[in-house]
């Protein structure tokens, strides 16, 4: 649901005919000064309407129903279609269009896309009064006579343009001189035919154009706007592939599709059917957007939002412990990190929920056990109540008055909902490129091996991988100034597979002298059968056993890879953490950088993740706050990924959504050896579980089967203990957690 934009209330002095765009705003912002209830007044959600003659509507009215002709419930509409004036405010029904060579009163013989919007918005919320602003043109150009031009210079801007903030102007005018209250929701556009010969790339950057002075010039920064297709008549691709980006490209820009409409004449006009199918749609596009910051002119609330820290919360897909602060492997290169560690609390036994990137991702960012949330794998399909319900970090930062921005992999596909997030970085090629000659195991194996373990040394200019470019939106966003706090959140990929990196990275590093992974032969024979089914049945071929047969310097080749990946992302987020150091955010920004979970190269027989050992499941985990007393040390308590929610909360001096399951480890990052006993609980697929406490590894599986590996003397987990009586108490404290943090699911 949409949340206050602006709030106008009526005043004294009226303002003059000739107001301009600009002073207009200004004049909105003021009433926003006051906020008194105003006796009985009636309070409408407003709607901006504008485009052509889709927008306008050629859908015929003898068409309709005679329920459908009726007018709908309280929403009312100011309609001003230049050169023919408004009639003022009037009860809504079909007929406020006028079709070509129409000369005629209203209501005329043809309707819009506002019937089936206002329909569909007044049952989803009975209770709320609409108003409708319309102001649309058959015929009409995106290029001309929609030109948003340059703000407060009306001859630089289209006559329908202009016009348009005439309209609404005039029609806010007169609700509040009536001693109404409104809100500004929503703008939604639909034109394009007219422009269909404009490329793709001039019709976007045009129509963004358009998005943003109109926002400018109603005061209204994050305005929602939903964009609709024009008619694929197959001479129209260039415009409807550009309004499709406008859309994909923002989180407060939905899209309403053409999919199964149907037209009246020759592939452009909208019939009655589908012009109130499209309403309907449009209406749906618009409760998905997020609410905007109130614009409510108060310094003190403003104040309040700036005083709080900002959060960079930065991700990295696949990345085990093959960094330099974490220890695991001695030839990584990764100085950014490193040193970025040295200011911070590095976490040197974090562990994340689930091993697999989308799982993960759900349980930190919803603060949820995969018990409780169902998503145990890379789909939602398993999704409980509990998730669609869960307050997702983004939403709840967002709703907390902070600006959240993202770009790359947060979620599992990228974003998650574009409804999460106030803006939203453009596509990259996500893991790309490719290999030149094609992946290695699909080219020699075919689907007998399904592990993509493919790599490339890369001839690729400085800037080309999407982990670069990622890098580069963050930096930007970090140079640009902001009247909130602001959620930052940047997902890299590497070194996720197929790992391909710049040929500088690979060079870093001398092949052959590279330390392999410690690897034991036979480390599946004490594992319980369920986890060995879980290794040896993944595919026809394994991917250890492909790795064996590929060639004898294939593993070396994959180690070397993963490094070159590894120090890629180092240098990415080096460049982001050195822009924030020279920011005026510096000193009022909180860090958080993780991995989604770890990686094995060839450890257990296995490779890739999603296992219940160390190699899956530890997870790098640094937290830098301005003032922690702890910076520049390593805490080994063992926390989780689920603990990073509950703790911002904690750091932003915020109410934490009800539902987390996490823990708030703020203490720990003034005293890294402070107190804290709750294990780690990790799980892989329903029912089965793992806890990692400071010194032992326990795993419980849903047959029962046991794995127990104590730390001390055992860190690469290759002797279970669980069949060793004197352990007993030992696993029976560690399965007492597995059910105290799953009962409550």
């Amino acid at each position: 649901m949409l949340g206050s934009i602006e709030t106008v209330q009526p005043k004294a002095t009226e303002m003059p005919s000739s107001l301009s765009a600009i002073s207009f705003r200004a004049a909105v912002m003021l009433a926003c000064l006051s906020t008194h209830a105003v006796g009985l007044a009636d309070h409408h959600d407003v709607y901006l309407l504008a485009g052509q003659s889709n927008m306008d509507g050629r859908g015929q009215v003898s068409d309709l129903s005679e329920e459908q002709k009726q007018s709908t419930g309280d929403a009312i509409i100011f309609y001003r279609s230049v050169p023919r004036e408004s009639d003022g405010w009037q009860t809504l029904a079909p007929g406020f269009s006028v079709p070509p060579k129409y000369k005629g009163d209203l209501p005329s013989p043809t309707f819009g896309p506002e019937i089936g919007f206002a329909r569909s918005m007044s049952n989803a919320n009975p209770n709320q009064k609409l108003a409708l602003i319309k102001g649309s043109k058959g015929g009409t150009s995106l290029r001309a006579d929609w030109k948003p031009g340059v703000q407060g210079d009306p001859k630089s801007q289209g006559p329908r343009y202009r016009d348009f903030i005439e309209t609404i102007r005039m029609a806010t005018k007169q609700l509040s001189d009536r001693g109404d209250q409104f809100t500004i929701r929503g703008l939604l556009w639909h034109q394009g035919e007219s422009d269909s010969k404009s490329s793709t790339e001039r019709y976007r950057r045009r129509l963004e154009e358009l998005i943003v002075r109109i926002r400018e010039d109603v005061g209204v920064p994050d305005l929602p706007v939903v964009v609709g297709e024009v008619f694929d008549n197959g001479k129209r691709d260039n415009v409807r592939t550009a309004i499709q980006a406008v859309a994909a490209a923002s989180s407060t820009v939905g899209l309403v599709s053409s999919e199964g409409t149907t037209t009246w004449d020759p592939g452009t006009h909208f019939d009655a059917r589908s012009q109130l199918l499209l309403g309907e749609r449009y209406a749906v596009a618009m409760s998905e957007l997020p609410a905007p910051i109130p614009a409510t002119g108060s310094s003190t609330s403003v104040q309040q939002r700036t005083d709080r820290p900002n959060v960079l919360f930065i991700t990295v897909d696949d990345l085990n412990d093959w960094v330099g602060c974490l220890g695991g492997n001695p030839d990584a290169q990764t100085p950014n990190l490193d040193r970025f560690a040295q200011q911070s609390v590095l976490f040197n036994n974090a562990h994340c929920q689930v091993a697999l990137c989308y799982a993960s991702r759900a349980s930190f960012m919803t603060g949820m056990y995969a018990s409780k949330t169902g998503i145990y794998n890379n789909s939602s399909k398993s999704a409980r109540d509990a998730y669609h319900r869960a307050k997702q970090m983004p939403v709840w930062f967002g709703e907390s008055g902070y600006r959240t921005m993202c770009m790359g992999k947060i979620y599992h596909n990228d974003h998650g909902k574009k409804a999460y997030w106030d803006e939203i970085g453009p596509k990259t090629l996500r893991w790309g490129p490719e290999p030149p000659n094609g992946r290695q195991f699909t080219k020699r194996f075919g689907k007998d091996a399904q592990d993509s373990l493919a790599w490339a040394a890369l001839d690729i200019e400085k800037g080309g991988m999407p982990d670069e470019q990622i890098a580069a939106w963050g930096i930007e966003k970090l140079d640009q100034e902001y009247d909130q706090p602001f959620f930052l959140s940047l997902g890299f990929y590497k070194p996720h597979t197929p790992m391909t990196a710049p040929k500088r990275y690979f060079e870093q590093f001398d092949r052959d002298s590279l330390t392999l992974p410690n690897v034991l032969e036979n480390d599946l024979d004490d594992v319980p059968e369920i986890g060995r089914r879980w290794v040896l049945d993944r595919s026809k071929l394994i991917a250890e056993e492909a790795v064996k047969q590929y060639s004898p310097t294939y593993r070396r080749e994959l180690v070397h890879a993963y490094h070159a990946c590894v120090a890629l992302i180092d240098d990415c987020i080096g460049q982001v953490l050195r822009k924030l150091d020279n920011s005026p955010y510096a000193n009022n920004t909180i860090v958080v950088l993780c991995s989604d979970h770890g990686w094995h190269l060839g450890e257990k027989n296995h490779w890739r993740k999603w296992m219940p050992w160390e190699e899956s499941t530890r997870s790098l985990l640094i937290v830098r706050t301005p003032d922690a007393a702890g910076s520049g040390q390593v805490c080994q308590r063992t926390v989780g990924l689920i603990d990073i929610y509950p703790t911002l909360a904690e750091l932003c001096e915020l109410s934490p959504p009800d539902g987390l399951q996490g823990l708030s480890f703020r203490k720990l990052l003034d005293n890294p050896d402070g107190p804290w006993d709750r294990p780690a609980l990790t799980s892989t697929k329903a029912g089965n579980h793992t806890v990692r406490s400071d010194r032992w590894r326990y795993i419980r599986y849903i047959d029962g089967s046991e794995e127990l590996y104590d730390h001390d003397v055992d860190p690469n987990e290759w002797h279970n203990l669980a069949n060793d009586p004197s352990m007993n108490s030992i696993k029976k404290q560690h399965a007492e957690w597995i059910d105290r943090l799953t009962e409550s699911n």
